[in-house]
């Protein structure tokens, strides 16, 4: 079974992939349910961002996809990295995914 969050995994950079995972308390059909949602990242792989959602939360029953395009704007997806990292909700050392466990609603601390 799947909650049926929106996710969206996104490669920033080559090779600097995130991911936005709805947060369970966002508004149905808000307008942008990014704005509700939480950032994870950065990964050095699709792969490695796939396997933190399979081991962290409960699985959305589906994503996005969205690979780096030199020229294509980023600053929505900029914003939010940078909300991430002001917030705590990312992990920008790249530290092994084992290494963190969820305390709260976007709160994340090494184990």
């Amino acid at each position: 079974m799947s909650t049926g969050l929106e996710c969206l995994f996104f490669e920033r950079r080559p090779n600097e992939w995130w991911y936005l995972l709805e947060r369970w308390n966002a508004p149905k059909n808000a307008w942008d349910w990014r704005e509700y949602a939480d950032t994870f990242g950065s990964f050095p792989s699709f792969e490695e961002a796939h396997q933190h959602l399979s081991d962290h939360h409960a699985n959305p029953g589906g994503y996005y996809t969205l690979r780096y395009e030199e020229g294509k704007d980023w600053s929505m997806f900029d914003k939010l990295i940078a909300e991430a990292q002001a917030e705590g909700d990312s992990r920008l050392d790249k530290l092994e995914r084992h290494e963190w466990t969820q305390i709260a609603h976007g709160i994340w601390m090494r184990k």
